[in-house]
């Protein structure tokens, strides 16, 4: 399910949740978010950069929630960060149908394994995060496996949420994150049958567009 399906889907869901790292441990879930127009820069906050402390629309902290005591860009919210200090990138979340009685595909796509969360996560090798892509600044970060986190909500609907280890601090500016995944072999989420909207193909794609953020001096 693309992150602009899932930010409406995980928008309907009000129920408790329980979030497992791929290794281990629990903690309450949180939602998707909406990426705000393009024309619209973030507003910035130094005190929220500071405090480390971001909330999701909802209200959801994410740093106590995630365990993350870096802070986090990612949420509109979360879109300015203090100069020098290490920084993690969050992005939205991929879902897929609870199982696979209720699984419908593109025509000639066969899963690996029945369960359409279980296939995207035997298949999903990880992520490359880009910063400021396209300047004479970008810098690429590969990560694996460990990024993602699994939501599986009280109706039985599982999500795939995501949250980079600690990444170097930046200059004070304007910057922006652009998050692609690398995959195995052709994914499909199961909801529907446009491989536009409810598949991830083989190899590396753009997950995300460029998100902005701002980094800014440090104050005192």
């Amino acid at each position: 399910m693309r992150p602009s399906r899932i930010r409406a889907a995980l928008a309907t869901i009000a129920v408790a949740a329980v979030l497992t790292s791929v290794g281990g441990g629990t903690a309450q879930a949180w939602q998707g978010w909406p990426d705000p127009p393009a024309a619209q820069s973030p507003a910035p906050s130094l005190s929220s950069g500071a405090a480390n402390h971001c909330l999701d629309p909802e209200g959801t902290g994410l740093n106590a929630l995630l365990s993350i005591r870096e802070q986090i860009v990612g949420p509109p919210a979360c879109r300015v960060a203090v100069a020098m200090k290490p920084w993690v990138s969050a992005f939205p979340s991929w879902g897929t149908a609870a199982d696979a009685a209720g699984a419908v595909y593109p025509a000639g796509y066969t899963p690996s394994l029945p369960k359409p969360m279980d296939d995207f996560i035997l298949k999903f090798l990880g992520v490359r995060i880009v910063q400021d892509i396209g300047t004479p600044q970008e810098q690429s970060f590969s990560f694996g496996p460990e990024v993602l986190r699994l939501v599986v909500t009280e109706e039985g609907l599982p999500f795939a949420t995501f949250a980079s280890p600690a990444l170097p601090g930046l200059r004070p500016g304007p910057h922006t994150s652009t998050v692609y995944f690398r995959m195995s072999s052709e994914h499909c989420d199961g909801a529907g049958t446009s491989r536009t909207d409810d598949c991830l193909p083989a190899g590396e794609s753009a997950y995300t567009g460029n998100t902005p953020f701002e980094v800014l001096k440090k104050q005192g």
